[in-house]
């Protein structure tokens, strides 16, 4: 065994001492810190350390919680505010079944007299939609191929209540279209926002009847702006949104969070997965006069009309093959007036040629009620005219 002096052994004994001090220490100073501060966090935002007695478990969900209850009730006051206003639209309107020409072999085989056409049988054909109330009134905004061609516009309000409505005003160019009811009662409507300062990235609430469920309501954000339904690659003007859009949703409100409508929902990608197209308010706010004025009579000259082809014009030895071949005459029409019939061929409105009925239906469209035109007709193997003056179409 070797041998310790007394002074090294004292020597000895301080260092060894000294270092437990500094260990003591050292442990002291870590624990102070970690009760100083029991909830420490890190930048993440995750608890990394918890006070003595502390639940780990609700302290982690105490520093990581999501507002959730200010999210959902920022949706339900939207739904609560916009709602009332939104609409389900129903359409009715009688679809015909077209005129078809016999087949010059039956008409050869039965002789002068069977008829040249038949008209086809006419059905009904409904239609569903959405739209919203944008004044005590009851004027009504949505898209004009929801109530396009429609003889009869029902409107259903929240409330259950139902009403007919008629058309103000219409634009196909922009798919827009304005419709009135009359309540009696001033009504709840829906409060139009800046489509302007709408930026990309933006939650969204989009409010309808798709399908016919009735005030059914979508949430989304706006996915991009000025976009074009025939060709992605142009600038337009619709807003794409993620939100929930399916047919039915035609014509309702795209809201943003504060309860204000911010487009009008229009159409979809069928074959997609959440691209839905909008069209802005203020671009609906642009027209809104001029939708909102109750649209001119359109003219009617009232007659069945079938277009002159090669076939017809040798059938009939025509000198000409092309323009407007008077199937029928509806009665006591502008036309019936004028003295046209059956079997009549027009080859001029107003010295101007027409080579088809769509022609002569989109110059007759271009005039106005009590306007006086001048047909020039092939009857009887020459020509001869006629005056007719427009009437209201029925």
């Amino acid at each position: 065994m070797p041998r310790v002096f007394p002074e090294k052994l004292a020597r000895l004994t301080r260092k060894r001492l000294f270092s437990v001090i500094l260990i003591l220490a050292v442990s002291v100073a870590i624990s102070a810190v970690f009760l100083a501060f029991p909830g420490f966090k890190n930048p993440g935002g995750q608890v990394s350390a918890v006070g003595p007695g502390k639940n780990n478990t609700a302290e982690l969900q105490k520093t990581t919680e999501f507002p959730v209850s200010d999210w959902q009730n920022a949706i339900i006051r939207v739904r609560e505010k916009v709602a009332p206003a939104v609409v389900y639209i129903d359409t009715v309107r009688t679809v015909s079944g077209g005129r078809f020409m016999v087949p010059r072999f039956f008409r050869d085989f039965f002789g002068p007299g069977f008829p040249e056409s038949f008209e086809g049988p006419q059905f009904e054909q409904r239609g569903t939609g959405s739209g919203f109330i944008i004044n005590p009134e009851g004027h009504i905004l949505t898209n004009e191929h929801v109530i396009r061609y429609a003889d009869k516009i029902t409107v259903t309000l929240k409330n259950g209540d139902t009403f007919e409505a008629k058309v103000m005003g219409s634009n196909p160019e922009i798919d827009l279209a304005v419709i009135k009811i009359d309540a009696k009662k001033p009504l709840p409507y829906a409060e139009l926002g800046d489509s302007d300062a709408l930026q990309i990235g933006e939650w969204v609430v989009a409010i309808g009847n798709p399908f016919g469920f009735q005030e059914t309501v979508t949430v989304g954000i706006i996915s991009a702006l000025n976009r074009s339904l025939k060709d992605p690659k142009e600038h337009g003007y619709l807003i794409q949104t993620d939100a929930a859009i399916n047919p039915g949703n035609s014509g309702g409100p795209l809201v943003n969070l504060e309860g204000k409508v911010i487009g009008i929902n229009e159409a979809i990608i069928s074959n997609a997965q959440g691209m839905g197209f909008a069209i802005p308010i203020n671009l609906a706010k642009k027209h809104l006069d001029e939708l909102t004025t109750p649209a001119p009579p359109t003219p009617w000259l009232g007659i069945w009309m079938l277009p002159v082809n090669e076939e017809l014009a040798s059938y009939l030895n025509l000198p000409f093959k092309s323009g407007v071949y008077v199937d029928s005459v509806v009665q006591d029409s502008p036309a019936a007036k004028a003295g046209l019939k059956p079997r009549d061929i027009i080859r001029e409105i107003n010295q101007e040629q027409v080579a088809s009925p769509d022609e002569l239906a989109e110059k007759i469209r271009r005039l106005k009620v009590g306007d006086k035109i001048t047909l020039l007709v092939w009857r009887d193997n020459q020509f001869r005219t006629f005056t007719a003056t427009l009437g209201t179409s029925p």
